[in-house]
């Protein structure tokens, strides 16, 4: 099969984490990209907080520096779990929320942690890292006005206009357009996408400030620190536990409409909230915010992918939305470089959708009920009427920050899957509980391989490429894959484990992939299982030359 390379830049719209993350995962691929940002600068707004260990696994593909600095930025321990809810911050604490799914799993689920920062400090990592690959031009600065082309089947490329810098307009194109431009997304809204769910649920000032609190709360450390009280109500949230703070406040929509919110109101409202009437407050930005529970009906058209809040917009209660999308980035961008690559058919991308939007749905619905819930929290323990106990309540929310089920279990079903006849294990609650699986579409469960100190995850064999995995007895699945690859030109990585430093002495990895010593697993390169052999097919060849035609989008062989 005649491969074709990519003679234009995949352009990507937004420069905010999703969108560098996106120009970070097309140089995995060798795939140059433009970035196009309106903003002059990385983000000042600390925003987002929350990279959950699944999205600290993609950050490790970007490379051993970038994960560590991003590790680097982690607050100290014992910031990550209660939330707690107060009157006031140094008043009465009325109760709590534990929070594992922010602590992580810990190192038998996977080699990553996550990470608790600030938005700030991630853009400008994942902006080194972006340059430092030599494929990603960064054009901060510069604002696209119009989309001329990709959305149609017939477009071959895709192209706006931009204004730059100096006001002066010009024309960009692109083998493909990733609209990663936010809430009020251009490319959704000149696509006339329409938007499924509840917009406009709430308002809310989002204040970013100095302040020692710390010194204040003694052992009251937490995640998210609620108070309620009759001068301030709203969310104290730490970013480093030392000193700087983001503060969310809940207001009616037509005091957020009104220009009311400024750094005296805002200093107010955190001294009352945390009851230090002198307390010494620097006010750093303020914004405002509407909280919405939508996706858009369409995530693919043509050339264009939507991703991160283009593409859907999430309650920040569970702290998923960031998460949300950069993992439906991940899905997408090895799908749009192997189609761009002519590896693939076009219609590959479209399993992007097919696959995203049933678990984004139920992660925005589950968002918006925490949401919901917590107001109960609120209701029950600041005394006004309410027909649950404040125990009951908590009870209700328990999945509030308990979120490893969705993040490690979500299934996929699509073409780019091949199903085996398996189901994965059954689990008591399917968002916050989570029990390794290979079934195909599930994520390739991670292992340790290897002796001693020189151990290493079975993740860190899967790269940007596919790669297969087989028993001790495998060695025809190899030679059929090899075949596979010079047939449709697929980047194929293929492993026997137990292999020289790759040892799995106690048969792991057989265990938790379900196989025998002569079966086989086809990894895609986002870590999903794309295929499963539990032992050695009568056609090798045949197996997986089906297997390839069916996952890169070739209804038959040729």
């Amino acid at each position: 099969m005649t491969q074709i390379s990519p003679t234009s830049p995949v352009l990507v719209l937004g420069g905010g984490p999703v969108g560098l993350a996106a120009a970070l995962e097309l140089a995995r691929f060798g795939i140059r990209s433009v970035v196009l940002e309106q903003r002059t600068e990385t983000s000042w707004h600390p925003k987002t907080r929350n990279l959950n260990t699944r999205t600290m696994e993609i950050a490790r593909g970007w490379g051993n520096a970038t994960y560590q600095r991003l590790r680097g930025i982690d607050t100290p321990p014992g910031w990550k779990s209660p939330i707690r809810f107060f009157d006031t911050l140094t008043g009465t604490e009325l109760g709590q929320i534990e929070t594992h799914g922010f602590l992580g799993p810990g190192p038998e689920i996977s080699p990553a942690q996550p990470v608790m920062s600030s938005q700030d400090l991630v853009e400008r990592i994942m902006w080194d890292a972006a340059l430092a690959t030599g494929l990603v031009e960064l054009r901060f600065g510069h604002r696209v006005t119009r989309v001329l082309s990709g959305w149609l089947p017939e477009h071959t490329e895709a192209s706006l206009e931009v204004v730059d810098p100096a006001g002066d307009s010009y024309t960009i194109a692109g083998s493909a357009l990733v609209a990663a431009d936010g809430t009020d997304s251009l490319v959704r809204t000149q696509l006339g996408l329409a938007l499924d769910g509840a917009e406009a649920v709430h308002q809310f000032v989002n204040c970013y400030f100095r302040a020692d609190l710390e010194a204040h709360l003694g052992d009251r450390h937490g995640v998210l620190l609620y108070v309620a009280g009759p001068r301030a109500t709203g969310i104290f949230q730490p970013l480093d536990a030392r000193g700087r703070w983001l503060c969310q406040i809940p207001v009616p929509r037509d005091d957020w409409e009104a220009e009311k919110h400024d750094a005296e109101a805002c200093t107010e409202w955190i001294r009352a909230g945390s009851g230090i009437e002198d307390l010494d407050v620097e006010i750093l930005t303020i914004g405002r915010w509407q909280m919405n529970a939508t996706i858009a009906d369409r995530l693919v058209m043509g050339r264009v992918v939507l991703c991160g809040d283009a593409a859907h917009q999430f309650p920040p209660t569970g702290g998923l939305g960031v998460n949300t999308g950069l993992q439906g980035m991940h899905n997408a961008m090895w799908k749009l470089a192997l189609c761009i690559r002519g590896i693939a058919d076009w219609s590959l991308l479209e399993t992007y959708d097919a696959e995203r939007r049933p678990p984004t749905k139920t992660t925005i619905q589950q968002s918006l009920a925490n949401f919901f819930n917590v107001m109960q929290v609120s209701v029950s323990f600041y005394g006004m009427q309410q027909q649950l106990s404040p125990a009951e309540v908590i009870q209700a929310s328990h999945r509030y920050g308990n979120h490893l089920g969705v993040e490690f279990g979500t299934g996929y079903a699509s073409t780019a899957v091949v199903p085996d006849g398996t189901l994965p294990p059954e689990v008591d609650d399917s968002y916050a509980d989570y029990r390794p699986s290979a079934t195909p579409g599930s994520r390739a469960p991670h292992v340790w391989l290897g002796r001693g100190e020189n151990q290493l995850s079975i993740l860190d064999l899967f790269g940007p490429a596919f790669t297969l995995l087989t028993g001790s007895k495998g060695a025809t699945w190899h030679s059929s894959a090899r075949q596979a690859v010079r047939r449709y030109g697929v980047p194929l990585a293929s492993f026997t484990i137990g292999a020289p430093g790759i040892e799995d002495d106690d048969n792991v990895f057989l265990t938790e992939y379900d196989i025998e010593p002569t079966g086989a697993v086809l990894v895609r390169p986002d870590g999903y299982v794309a295929w499963r052999s539990h032992s050695l097919a009568d056609d090798a060849d045949g197996t997986l030359d089906h297997v390839f035609a069916q996952v890169l989008g070739h209804t038959s062989g040729s």
